[in-house]
């Protein structure tokens, strides 16, 4: 099985924001604060944690609203 993440090309964050910024809404977001300091990039994912590109370590809370509420990289799973 091919990692998607390899095809993925690196940006930096200032880019991921700005393409936030321009192509995605934020309905549940503060926008003052989402203005002042931008989206929070996530760049890695395990279990129920999230990872941003400052290096914060972040319990994924919302992902049992809009998908399965399963974890990530649960391997058990996917196969």
């Amino acid at each position: 099985m091919t990692d998607r993440n390899d095809a993925v090309s690196p940006h930096s964050t200032a880019e991921y924001r700005a393409l936030d910024a321009a192509h995605h809404i934020h309905p549940f977001s503060d926008m003052g604060a989402l203005n002042r300091a931008g989206s929070r990039v996530i760049v890695k994912a395990d279990g129920v944690y999230l990872w941003d590109s400052d290096g914060n370590k972040v319990i994924d809370g919302m992902a049992g609203l809009w998908c399965v509420n399963v974890g990530y990289g649960r391997k058990e799973l996917a196969d």
